[in-house]
């Protein structure tokens, strides 16, 4: 439990999974003082990398704010963060409108009722911008306005922010107090449009210092085969003297006849369709017979050049989306896919299903420039309470 006599402001984050926004949320300068999952695996990992929030293996809906409350010991909330389950309107999945995870969002609102923080950040996955026209989009926004917030909504991509990944989610931000709403800006662009902003950083930045696996998939730990090279590889190492969890998935003999077709940057498309297994082949022509002309991300070899595609739970199965290793026949490791997520190498990932933790999270360092952007705000309010602005758009 939080100190009553902490300085930093603090924070709750609901649907904590693995931790990636309350890590974020640290780097920025805010206390999480309590956190819940109903996964006891993503408790788990959250437990052995924040041991001083206090923690709650639970089922949203059975949760009650006084457990809460508690937690903060008598301090005002700053901010009430979390990311309800997206699978009932991800484009990835089947879109059911009836899927009960659609609904989770009501108990994060429910709960910014009863706890009324200053701040409010939730995120999710872009599909919620389109599905049924914005229908629960719309339905969010009206929500936290009759609790007396101003709510605003934006996608935002991870690459924008520093990490090495084009990940697009969907970001709610509200606010009981004067302050303007305002959505942290880019730090970072493609190379071609930096200008004044760093260029995005890539697989190779994120990756390049860790070693080759050839063909020892399992060794629990690696020594790394470099000094760090750059920025984000010095973020990555800090405190972590030996590299651990660089274990990954090899490849069905079918898989490797595709892949050695695919070189960096390419993905499907590369293969000749006489090469290609025949669902494949299917995906690959249209009904008059020619090649589709758009680009597939199944079998795609990511580019050292560029950043990552987005890392979902199902970056250990190649076939699945942009995640073959540049220069190896196989998945990405673990480590690797935390490290395109931001994750620095330190954190652990406990119980089973790391791919689904990881795959689920929220990249810390684009948390951590919502955390940085909300203390901002927190900071201009206390110092002029009564000015009010608009919302910037």
């Amino acid at each position: 439990m939080a100190s009553s006599t902490s300085r930093k402001p603090i924070s709750v984050d609901l649907f904590c999974g693995a931790g990636g926004l309350s890590e974020g949320l640290r780097q920025a300068g805010f206390e999480t003082v309590f956190a819940a999952d109903f996964d006891p695996n993503c408790v788990m990992t959250y437990r052995a990398n924040h041991p001083k929030t206090t923690t709650a293996e639970i089922d949203i809906a059975k949760l009650d704010a006084k457990q809460i409350l508690d937690a903060c010991n008598g301090q005002e909330l700053d901010l009430l963060a979390g990311g309800p389950s997206c699978q009932g309107y991800s484009t990835h999945g089947k879109r059911n409108a009836d899927d009960p995870r659609n609904f989770l969002f009501k108990h994060f609102i429910r709960l910014a009722g009863e706890l009324r923080p200053k701040w409010l950040l939730m995120e999710n996955v872009p599909g919620l911008l389109t599905f049924q026209k914005g229908y629960f989009k719309n339905l969010i926004i009206a929500q936290l306005e009759a609790l007396g917030y101003r709510a605003d909504a934006r996608v935002l991509c991870a690459a924008d922010y520093g990490v090495p990944q084009l990940r697009r989610r969907i970001f709610f931000l509200a606010t009981r107090t004067d302050s303007a709403i305002v959505f942290p800006s880019p730090t970072h662009a493609p190379l071609d449009e930096a200008a004044a902003l760093t260029p995005y950083v890539t697989i190779a930045e994120a990756i390049g210092d860790l070693p080759l696996l050839k063909g020892d998939l399992t060794r629990e730990e690696h020594d790394y085969i470099c000094d760090p090279s750059c920025e984000y590889q010095r973020y990555a190492r800090q405190f972590s003297p030996r590299l651990t969890m660089h274990q990954a998935n090899g490849m069905s003999a079918q898989a490797k006849k595709v892949a050695k077709f695919i070189r960096e940057g390419q993905g499907l498309r590369s293969v000749p369709v006489r090469h290609l297994p025949a669902r494949f082949k299917k995906m690959r022509t249209i009904s008059n017979g020619q090649l589709r002309k758009d680009c597939t991300t199944l079998y795609y070899r990511l580019d050292r050049k560029r950043p990552g595609y987005t890392i979902t739970c199902y970056f250990r199965n190649v076939a699945s989306g942009p995640f073959m290793h540049p220069l190896e026949d196989r998945s990405l490791s673990y480590r690797e896919a935390a490290r395109i997520m931001s994750f620095q190498d330190r954190y652990r990932f406990e119980g089973t299903g790391f791919a689904r933790q990881i795959g689920n999270a929220v990249p810390p360092i684009l948390a951590r420039a919502f955390g940085k952007q909300i203390l901002a705000m927190l900071k201009q309010e206390a110092t002029q309470p009564r000015r009010r602005r608009k919302v910037v758009m």
